[in-house]
């Protein structure tokens, strides 16, 4: 049995959809039985609701399961609730772990989240579990955040100034983490995974006016701008700062490479930029 978290995330989602797809059963965990029905209605799905931090909980969660997909949402109990999670899991049986983590994720990031990810990969590969870290950059889902400017204004604002991006498709992500499930070759192995291209935000726009056929402006978002707009949609301070710290690191150039790593994994080229707006045109306004 394979067990999922975060799957009324991205990620995590899309993960539950693509082995759904494949005709592979899998038990998923949820805090909000509501927002975890698309997930419950796929083929194959075993929804539990529940809190991961409840130990009960948890234990009953993972009995039987041989492999579990640790994605969790970022905040700031994050990283007591991965490593009871890791804990429960080598306590469990269970045979291995698959975390996401993150590109950015260096011992000397200052990013409070980043510096989550390096202590909980730490706890992992010293657990006892056979384990598989993933680890992808920025997600051109992100872009779907700016859909309605994009559709109405014809632009994309971020704080990003001339720092490049390695834009990478979780389509393409929660497609390795199934294989991870599915094959042999990747127990203790850390996958880097980058989408095809660096780019600047400005090669961002010219890839997005292309496929709309019309011209797509960047504007260079002032931080103290785009800080409001995060308390806009109320986000708590801590995680605010967080982000801020994320795209001040991207402006400052800390992705400076893309891997070849999805391609070999996957057997085919990493999804470029110009697919995922081909494939998202309608929401673009194109």
């Amino acid at each position: 049995m394979i067990l999922l978290t975060g799957v009324t995330g991205k990620t995590g989602g899309e993960v539950a959809r693509q082995l759904a797809a494949a005709g592979t059963p899998f038990r998923a965990i949820a805090r909000d039985a509501k927002r975890a029905e698309p997930v419950a209605a796929l083929t194959g799905a075993e929804v539990m609701v529940g809190d991961i931090g409840d130990a009960t909980f948890l234990g009953r969660a993972l009995a039987g399961v041989q492999q579990a997909l640790l994605v969790m949402p970022n905040g700031e109990q994050q990283l007591a609730l991965e490593k009871g999670f890791i804990d429960a899991a080598a306590k469990s049986g269970v045979r291995r772990v698959v975390y996401l983590s993150s590109l950015e994720s260096v011992p000397e990031s200052p990013n409070p989240i980043t510096r989550m990810h390096v202590q909980a990969e730490t706890h992992l590969r010293n657990s006892g579990l056979d384990w598989t870290i993933l680890r992808p950059t920025f997600f051109m889902q992100q872009f779907v955040g700016s859909a309605a400017r994009i559709r109405e204004r014809s632009e994309i604002a971020m704080p990003i100034g001339n720092g490049t991006l390695a834009a990478t498709d979780l389509r393409d992500v929660a497609a390795v983490a199934c294989r991870v499930f599915s094959e042999p070759g990747h127990s203790g192995q850390s996958h880097d995974l980058t989408g095809p291209e660096l780019l600047t935000m400005h090669d961002v726009v010219e890839r997005f006016s292309s496929v709309l056929g019309r011209e797509v402006r960047y504007i260079d978002q002032p931080m103290d701008e785009f800080r409001a707009r995060l308390k806009s949609i109320n986000l708590p301070p801590w995680r605010i700062e967080a982000v801020v710290l994320e795209l001040s690191a991207l402006a400052a150039g800390v992705v400076d490479h893309t891997t070849d790593t999805m391609a070999r994994l996957l057997g085919r080229p990493a999804t470029s930029l110009e697919q995922f707006v081909r494939d998202h045109r309608a929401l673009f306004g194109g």
